[in-house]
């Protein structure tokens, strides 16, 4: 093998072949030079001039690709033609974006030699570096992808490998470009591991770099703790005074001024200055000292100054250092924006876009850009609302659109609303513009909007798995879904310590491993349609009340829509309001029924305040109502509260309530089956793992076998396995079980054969329509940021089944009981589950008068979330209602028969 040197590909170090030249740049002149020679006239010359230029610059003619690839093909070439690639790309990165399909279908037949595969590894990492410094994240981490899995495939050649090397040319750009993107679980389980292996090779120089890019994914995930831990890690292992302490000190400064404290960020940016200026040769790392040093003085008040610092490093910046080109135009547009100059503002937040090919909407998978977005906005709002309002819409789009790249497991660290305050930024301004216009479509935007910072991680996750369903990705990686599972079994039961972290490390590593396999980063890259949801809003609006709720930090707002009419409210008593919701859950529900026996109309007088805290426009009585809650209001029961202050008239009990955790849900479901539903049934008849036989499980499992058609199951003899194969049956499926919501933090869990941790579910697919978890705390959960309750029923939820029924609380079996067979029997007349349920409150309310038996902590527990479909269930012929049809048919048949013979005589 030809001995192997380092070249630099656009700053980026690549692996060459020096045994194989590239394609070198003619010489103009002397292609004149030679033409004179041949007595060619100045035409021909200069078409030939042309025609050589051409063909061998980066921009070769549209077919000058595959001919080369024919030609070398033809002689099986495939060290020469990577190589020819290689070249081509370092001539034009353009080639990356323009011709990658025809990239990715390069290679005709796998490498054979160490050279051939060395050749092909050095084209994947260099066209993912190119794309890179187009900006285009996504593909660039395709490309890196493929390269990590030709390594994982050739690294049993410990040459090979060695020249691969996995911590400079993979784990280093894959782990920015996941943390680019905000894939931070990916980001941590790659950097991480390059960090083991460097250690583990004595590789010492490279160590605080790779300590470096995993303290910057904790940094952009917010976590704290892990961003110091990391950060006094790099430190310590790069040499004192040395170049490798001065991005860790940038980061530590970075650090300080995104928690707020400008002091502190201030004393690490200075001493990272006077580190700088020790140093030579440290360009890049000394250009981002002087951003930071603008940042704390835009924060500071001195805008000019800060000037000063962006204006050094502009004149400084790298060419091919996009990336802080781009950061620099957005602190540069913030110092005008700061400064009161919406003009300069505008055109430096609109340079930062220049740098990236937005697609025809003008959106990019990349947060720089919703920022940039962001920017051009708030500079458009100083002099023309209106205008400014389509520039924050879309800033959201693009917040919604890049988080699309991201793996929605409930147990990953995603970048989830990092845009939190310039949504709701957006959402006021479109509500304010609704009270100075009074144009419904302003309000619409202003839910649409709403809608879209909620559940984004549910809505991912359905297309997740409804592509699983199509692909059937699980069953053809059946050994590591196995392992995935059995290892969140262990993550549960683990206590705290180095084998539970190992455990965590495994797990990341297999679903690194099985997101590799589904392509999501291209897969899910899609909008939902505005246009969709308008025509679903001005349908629902008319046949049932809509009530959307968005939290945030200061402010509160909603908006109801009722008979096509739209209403909105600003609270600005968020804080005091939320913690009322606390305050009346602890004293109610999760105390036990002893404070509302003690003084019922206290409950009603709180119960009344609070429906009409958030609900104020409740006049008359609403047949059905949808609800979409945000932050705390995924713990109130709605149903619970009270119409008239000081008397027990319940919501719940005239009035249909379901909830959503995002309208885009409702508004984007697939087509009702009307078909009739089978109904299986586990129930939990006798003690097992120490949780008690539940009685009125049986009399559940003998009312559905009664009434409908079943397939009985006894819970505690079910297998994890069997019940997931239930669920994709297409029944009905009712669970009366236990359930723990685990409050200590470790998963939720189903009890069934064994406990079916929340863990286990990510890794399933569904089919059912409706699943009942007649169990306590299917509904309760952590609450998440933008997503609501991480709960049971959410999981099932997020797997594709339309609808389910939960409980937020502990629940009593007997009053379980009762309203579970009330609501079956509501349903087998109603198709419509949310129906169903509140005419199961009211028969319970009815057959239990007094105060203490209408305690809503023993009925208000169950809930449906999900789509608002019919659901027809298949009921049981009795033999009686045979035996008197088959009476009808026969006495019709006699009548005829005689009515036939006396008419022929």
């Amino acid at each position: 093998m030809a001995v192997l040197s380092k070249q630099k590909s656009g700053g980026h170090m690549v692996l060459r072949n020096p045994a194989v030249p590239g394609v070198a740049a003619a010489n103009n002149q002397g292609i004149v030079t030679w033409c004179k020679r041949k007595g060619l006239g100045c035409l021909q010359v200069l078409f030939l001039a042309v025609t050589m230029i051409l063909f061998f610059s980066g921009v070769p003619p549209e077919d000058a690709l595959e001919s080369r690839y024919r030609q070398l093909k033809q002689k099986d070439s495939l060290e020469a033609w990577t190589d020819f690639l290689f070249d081509q790309l370092d001539a034009d990165p353009g080639l990356a974006v323009n011709r990658e399909a025809f990239l990715k279908k390069a290679l005709w037949r796998p490498p054979r030699t160490r050279a051939e595969q060395l050749a092909c590894f050095q084209f994947f990492i260099n066209t993912g570096w190119h794309l890179l410094t187009q900006r285009q994240v996504p593909a660039s981490i395709a490309w890196y992808e493929q390269a990590y899995a030709f390594y994982e495939r050739y690294k049993q050649d410990p040459e090979l490998k060695q020249a691969m090397d996995f911590e400079e040319y993979i784990a280093k750009p894959l782990g920015n470009n996941y943390t680019r993107v905000g894939d931070f679980s990916k980001a941590v389980y790659i950097q991480q591991r390059a960090i083991d292996a460097a250690m583990a090779a004595h590789r010492n120089a490279i160590i605080p770099g790779l300590y470096l890019n995993l303290a910057t994914t904790y940094f952009r995930m917010h976590d704290a703790a892990a961003l110091r831990n990391t950060i006094a890690l790099g430190l310590r292992s790069a040499r004192p005074g040395s170049a490798d302490a001065l991005p860790l000190y940038n980061l530590k400064a970075e650090a300080y001024l995104e928690a707020g404290n400008t002091d502190s960020a201030g004393i690490w940016n200075q001493q990272a200055l006077q580190l700088g200026r020790q140093l030579t040769g440290v360009p890049a790392a000394l250009q981002t000292t002087f951003l930071a040093r603008a940042r704390i003085l835009n924060l500071s008040g001195k805008h000019r100054e800060s000037l000063y610092y962006l204006e050094k490093i502009r004149k400084q910046v790298a060419a091919d250092n996009i990336e802080l080109k781009v950061e620099t135009a957005i602190e540069t547009g913030n110092a005008y924006l700061l400064m009161q100059q919406p003009d300069s503002a505008l055109a430096w937040h609109q340079r930062a876009l220049q740098y990236f090919r937005r697609n025809e909407n003008g959106l990019f998978p990349d947060f720089k850009v919703t920022t940039a977005l962001f920017g051009v906005a708030t500079a458009l709002l100083y002099k023309n609302p209106p205008a400014a309002a389509p520039w924050f819409e879309k800033a959201v789009l693009n917040d919604y659109y890049t988080e699309q790249l991201l793996p929605a497991s409930l147990n990953s660290s995603t970048a989830a609303y990092a845009n939190k305050k310039y949504s709701e930024t957006a959402i006021a301004l479109y509500h304010q513009l609704f009270d100075q216009h009074q144009d419904p479509e302003y309000l619409l935007k202003a839910l649409w909007l709403t809608e879209l910072s909620k559940g984004r991680m549910l809505i991912n996750e359905q297309r997740r798995t409804a592509g699983w369903k199509q692909d059937a990705l699980l069953s053809s990686n059946k050994k590591w879904v196995d392992q995935l599972r059995s290892l969140y079994v262990l993550l549960a039961e683990t206590p705290e310590g180095t084998y539970k972290q190992q455990i965590r490390q495994n797990i990341r590593q297999l679903e690194f491993e099985l997101n590799l396999k589904e392509r999501e980063s291209v897969a899910l890259l899609k909008l939902p349609s505005y246009e969709v949801f308008r025509k679903w809003v001005q349908t629902a609006g008319r046949n049932k009340t809509l009530l959307s709720y968005y939290l945030g930090d200061s402010y509160s707002y909603i908006i109801q829509v009722q008979n096509g009419l739209f209403r909105h409210k600003l609270d600005t008593a968020t804080v005091a309001h939320t913690k009322e919701i606390g305050d009346f859950m602890r004293r109610y529900f999760y105390a036990g029924p002893t404070a509302f026996n003690k003084d019922p109309r206290a409950y009603y007088i709180s119960a009344a305040q609070l429906l009409k805290t958030w609900n104020p426009w409740l006049t008359g009585s609403a047949s059905a109502v949808l609800i979409s809650p945000d932050r705390e209001l995924h713990n109130l029961p709605f149903e619970a509260l009270c119409t008239i202050p000081g008397r027990p008239a319940y919501w719940g009990a005239t009035t249909s309530i379901g909830y959503s955790f995002t309208f885009l849900q409702n508004a984007f479901a697939g087509a009702v089956n009307n078909n009739p539903r089978l109904v299986t049934v586990f129930s939990f008849e006798k003690p097992h793992l120490g949780f008690p036989g539940l009685p009125q499980s049986v009399k559940e499992r003998s009312f559905l076998e009664k009434h409908f058609i079943t397939q009985p199951y006894a819970a505690a003899g079910t297998s994890d396995s069997a019940f997931m194969a239930a669920l994709n049956t297409g029944n009905i499926i009712h669970l009366a079980s236990h359930a723990v919501a685990d409050p200590a933090g470790k998963q939720p869990y189903l009890v069934l054969k064994n406990k079916l941790y929340l863990g286990e579910l990510q890794y399933i697919t569904t089919r059912s329509p409706l699943v009942v978890l007649a169990a306590c705390e299917t509904g309760a959960g952590i609450l998440q940021q933008g997503e609501g309750m991480q709960s049971l029923g959410r999981i099932l939820l997020s797997k594709g089944v339309d609808g389910v029924l939960s409980s937020r609380w502990e629940i009593d079996d007997a009053a379980s009981g009762e309203l579970i067979r009330e609501f079956y029997q509501a349903l087998a007349a109603d198709p419509d589950p949310v129906s169903a349920l509140k005419k199961a409150r009211a028969a319970y309310l009815e057959n239990h008068r007094t105060a203490a038996e209408q305690n809503p902590l023993f009925w208000a527990a169950y809930f449906y979330q999900g789509n608002d479909t019919p659901l027809l269930i298949r009921k049981k012929r009795s033999s009686t209602v045979m035996l008197s049809l088959l009476f009808i048919a026969g006495t019709v048949l006699i009548t005829t028969m005689v009515f036939r013979y006396k008419k022929l005589l």
